[in-house]
């Protein structure tokens, strides 16, 4: 059977719609934090977002306080003891944000996805 200019035409702007559709779903997320909203939470009012997993390494920006950030990966590192919390940990996260794509530490990320090791 022999499908019709008309069927056609109309099979392709649904795909076209559907396109657009999900199209708009990804670049509503691509400012902000990611699906599952990852987000900068410190008792201090922020954190910086480094060159590399050590405070020691440079600020690529400084990312207040419910910033959104995308989780990429986890990296094992320098431990870090945050003052007043039983939290110790040498976990660091690779992330995106708008200041460009470096390490945060584990504790100062809230909303965190399961990512794999860098």
């Amino acid at each position: 059977m022999r499908m019709t200019t008309t069927t056609l035409r109309s099979r392709a702007g649904l795909a076209a719609a559907a396109a657009a559709v999900a199209l708009t779903g990804l670049l509503a997320g691509a400012g902000g934090a990611d699906a599952a909203g990852s987000y900068i939470s410190s008792n201090s009012g922020g954190a910086n977002e480094r060159t590399c997993a050590n405070t020691g390494c440079g600020s690529l920006g400084y990312l207040s306080n419910g910033t959104g950030v995308t989780m990429l990966c986890w990296t094992d590192s320098q431990w870090v003891y945050p003052p007043s919390s039983n939290y110790a940990s040498n976990r660091w996260f690779r992330v995106s944000s708008y200041v460009g794509t470096g390490y945060v530490h584990s504790s100062l990320v809230a909303g965190q996805t399961s990512v794999g090791h860098c």
